[in-house]
């Protein structure tokens, strides 16, 4: 039965997420016809701007707002809610007068000329929208409403889409900038009405109150994410610059362009474990229902994940032609360590989710850094001697590694917790 579940919210989250891409991939379609390469070069650095507010807008408490919706009881939820409207109230707040008062020099730093305060000013208030459709979200996550929750995103990337065309034609470029920031943060409107209709109660809950103790929980899932946050980008820059001063910078574009598409079609995978996992985790407590339900997840995650990196590998001249140029051929060498290495990382995500679910900051940061190191070092070593091919290679032993020791772990706890 749950099984089934699972399934079912594979497939809303399944199509949601590839309307999110669909929606993303036209819009910059859309940049790159109207303003080319300049253009697109110079939204570059706001386009990450964006992915960080999202990331950080209200504080990024959101697997906490999942975890602790999905399991408490009413009055539980109330201090969780109320405690949550308030740290997402006061740090968009927060950012908003940051951005507005430092429009300029961010404009500067973004641009690298005079002249884009306007579109900084624009996220100042595009912001709270980002903050608050996460916090709907969040809540509709918590019920494992995995409808409402496809619905959001579904309506939310047409909303978006549509937003970025009438501000282009209506702005010229500065419009389309701020077209940008509104493709993510306009889901806020389609997220209010479904947890509207569906949990009137949860919205009454979001009446700002204050308890310092659910704070300071919600906080370990802010500190959570800032560690990833840091570490993700900050290994992605360490091996670029490590191929392409080996190699050359072809090298590094080659690897680039294999890792967004393992980016790319992963999140098709991972995004019904989020919706699914972490609330059914939360709510269980007992060793025997977890282990069952990490078992479930891990077979399913795993045949899924290793079905579509079968075709992908079976067709990956086909896809470096759609996606790239005759240039990336070589790219068609990564295929097979980058795929393996995917499905391993899947499954280490099951783990993930678990160490979220028991909101266990000491193991999350352990498990992040060891990951991270383990990948640089292995890569000191595969990229001189192999490239770009070496840094996939590194990629795979890394999961290799990371795996088991996550299967390890979870075996030791298991074993502990039915003493």
């Amino acid at each position: 039965m749950r099984a089934k579940s699972l399934t079912g919210v594979a497939a809303w989250t399944a199509v949601s997420t590839a309307l999110k891409l669909a929606a993303s991939l036209l819009v910059m379609k859309l940049l790159a016809v109207s303003y080319g390469p300049v253009g697109v070069g110079l939204a570059g650095n706001l386009l990450t701007f964006v992915t960080v507010l999202t990331t950080f807008a209200g504080g990024g408490i959101y697997n906490g707002v999942t975890k602790y919706v999905a399991a408490l009881p009413e009055d539980g939820r109330r201090r969780v809610l109320g405690t949550s409207a308030t740290v997402v109230l006061g740090c968009s707040l927060l950012v908003g007068v940051a951005l507005l008062v430092l429009a300029d020099p961010i404009g500067r730093l973004l641009f690298g000329r005079d002249g884009f305060a306007g579109p900084v000013r624009a996220l100042a208030v595009v912001q709270f929208g980002l903050a608050y459709a996460s916090l709907y979200q969040s809540i509709l996550k918590g019920r494992r409403d995995a409808t409402g929750t496809a619905l959001s995103v579904i309506g939310g990337s047409v909303l978006g889409a549509s937003a970025y065309w009438i501000c282009g034609v209506l702005g010229g470029y500065t419009g389309a900038l701020i077209g940008l920031g509104l493709l993510p943060a306009l889901a806020v409107v389609p997220s209010y009405l479904v947890l509207r209709r569906r949990d009137r109660d949860s919205l009454r809950m979001l009446r700002p109150s204050w308890d310092t103790e659910t704070a300071r929980r919600l906080g370990k899932f802010a500190i959570m994410v800032a560690v990833t946050a840091a570490l993700l980008p900050s290994v992605h820059i360490f091996l670029r610059h490590l191929l392409a001063d080996a190699h050359g910078l072809g090298e590094a574009g080659i690897w680039q362009g294999m890792s967004k598409i393992s980016d790319s079609y992963l999140q098709l995978l991972t995004a019904p474990l989020s919706l699914y996992l972490l609330p059914s985790l939360s709510r269980l407590s007992h060793a025997g229902e977890i282990s069952r339900e990490v078992g479930r997840a891990l077979r399913f995650v795993l045949v899924a994940a290793g079905v579509v990196a079968l075709g992908l590998w079976l067709t990956r001249d086909l896809v470096i032609e759609m996606l790239y140029s005759g240039e990336f051929t070589a790219m068609r060498e990564l295929f097979a360590w980058q795929l393996c290495g995917d499905v391993l990382k899947v499954g280490a995500y099951v783990f993930g989710y678990f160490v979220l679910a028991r909101a266990s900051l000491r193991f999350y940061v352990l498990a992040e850094v060891s990951q991270f190191v383990l990948l640089c070092t292995i890569s000191l070593i595969l990229i001189p001697a192999h490239g770009a091919v070496g840094a996939t290679q590194a990629y795979l032993v890394t999961y290799v590694v990371h795996f088991t020791l996550c299967c390890a772990v979870f075996l030791l706890w298991r074993r502990k917790a039915r003493r």
